[in-house]
């Protein structure tokens, strides 16, 4: 239930106009359960909402004060708790329906808004320079650093690029942002009705969500997904069973049934017409077997082997570098079908997507938001107008809660342009990737090679 506030403030918190963790004298204000300043609460508010842990470099003893320009994150969190500030307090993200009413617009309002701002965003041939489509990928980029030709043409959109957004800080470039009461609100999507903070939350929240469900139906702890909200890598890499074409039937079913759970939630969608839906429950349920494959193997075996193996989305494995195991003959298919079709893929997707991942160990919030652009950039193609215009809307969404998300992890700017570089880069392999997977697909369905379900057959031919 939601706490009434008061101009007192809140039932039970001292009236005071002092921040309790920066004590900064005119910020304070109910926030949390505690007093505090509105860089504050933010900070608290996106700390607990992402799941962040911070390391104190010193002794966990650093001094929190408002006129400070460098500020220990982790000193910073725990005074925010000790201050009286509680995580249940931290709502989760608002349903996208549930607006206030003076924001409410006809469908066929936002409609015309979308076609409208379309023809000025997209003139000409209505072609995507940056779209991974203009360019064609021969081998997985390579990770390099923030000063390197290329990278600043990839960087420059996204990095110095100024969102209004909480900070504690006046000015971007500082390595580390000063508490302001003054912090203004971010700025709300008029199609989406969500800032960008919320967006990443809501894409976060998605991938611990089909985590969960995928322990509740293809583990034996099933009941760690009801008592708790983990959200983590849900199988085991001790000993986890081969791999069968006859598995993964089952898993590609579940992984739809997931990426229509994801659709029917996502900001946008109830503003498709049937046609643009299906194109982008196509590209919904790509991501969630594809990437999820990548993921899961990345959490399951986090250090690169010399054996390698790749761990599908239903926990069982398969060999990378030989056919030792998850290669055995099946009944409808033999285990030299099965080489021809699956093994050079498997190899050139592990390398060009698992190893990259691993190199830069990817979080999970990071690998949210790839996964969200990889669903609105890679079929950008296929989009119409109203579908781009609102795909432009998450990608930039995505892009200023990943600034924010970034701020609160590096003082170096560079090291946050080089992370949002690496997951740009990303994206023309993973549309490689795509093309690969569906060519198999297709081939596979002319000629019969292996069982698929209706739905993967419908989506095949749209």
């Amino acid at each position: 239930m939601k706490t009434e506030r008061t101009t007192s403030g809140y039932s039970g918190i001292p009236t005071t106009s002092k921040c309790l963790v920066c004590e900064h004298p005119d910020g304070g204000s109910a926030h949390f359960g505690s007093t505090s300043c509105l860089a504050c609460a933010a900070f608290f508010r996106r700390t607990v909402s992402l799941n962040i842990h911070f390391m104190c470099k010193k002794d966990k003893m650093c001094i929190i004060f408002h006129e400070l320009r460098m500020i220990c994150r982790a000193c910073r969190f725990d005074k925010c708790v000790k201050a009286g500030m509680r995580r249940e307090c931290v709502q989760k993200r608002r349903s996208n329906k549930k607006v206030p009413k003076k924001h409410m617009l006809r469908e066929a309002e936002i409609k015309m808004e979308i076609v409208d701002d379309f023809k000025y965003e997209c003139p000409g041939d209505q072609t995507d320079d940056n779209s991974p489509l203009s360019v064609e990928k021969k081998s997985p980029p390579e990770f390099v650093p923030l000063d390197s030709p290329g990278m600043a043409e990839f960087i420059k959109p996204i990095f110095f690029q100024k969102y209004d957004i909480p900070s504690t800080s006046t000015s971007i470039p500082q390595p580390e942002r000063t508490p302001s009461p003054q912090s203004t609100e971010p700025e709300t999507s008029k199609i989406l009705n969500m800032n960008g903070e919320e967006v990443l939350r809501y894409y976060v929240d998605q991938l611990k969500s089909s985590m969960d469900r995928r322990r509740m139906i293809f583990t034996d702890d099933a009941l760690l997904a009801v008592v708790e909200e983990r959200g983590d890598m849900p199988f085991d890499a001790t000993e986890p069973p081969p791999h069968s074409l006859k598995r993964q039937y089952e898993s590609q079913r579940f992984d739809n049934l997931l990426a229509f759970d994801f659709c029917k939630s996502c900001p946008g969608f109830d503003l498709m017409d049937r046609e643009e839906r299906a194109i982008f429950y196509r590209a919904c349920s790509l991501a969630y077997c594809l990437l999820d494959i990548a993921w899961i193997t990345v959490q399951a075996y986090p250090e690169e082997r010399h054996e390698p193996f790749m761990m599908y989305t239903d926990g069982s494995v398969c060999s990378i570098n030989d056919m030792s195991y998850g290669w055995e003959d099946e009944e409808d298919i033999a285990a030299h079908e099965k080489k021809k079709l699956f093994l050079g893929f498997i190899q050139r997707f592990h390398d060009a997507i698992c190893t990259p991942m691993r190199k830069i160990k990817m979080t999970p919030v990071e690998f949210a938001a790839l996964k969200a652009l990889c669903i609105w950039k890679l079929g950008y193609c296929e989009f119409t107008n109203s579908m781009r215009t609102i795909g432009k809307e998450h990608q930039n969404a995505l892009f200023s809660g990943l600034r924010v998300y970034y701020e609160d992890l590096y003082e170096s700017q560079e090291e946050i342009g080089a992370r949002f570089g690496n997951l740009v880069l990303l994206l023309g392999t993973v549309f490689e990737m795509n093309c690969l997977i569906m060519e198999t697909y297709k081939s596979a369905e002319v000629f019969r090679l292996f069982k698929l379900d209706e739905l993967s057959k419908s989506l095949l031919t749209l």
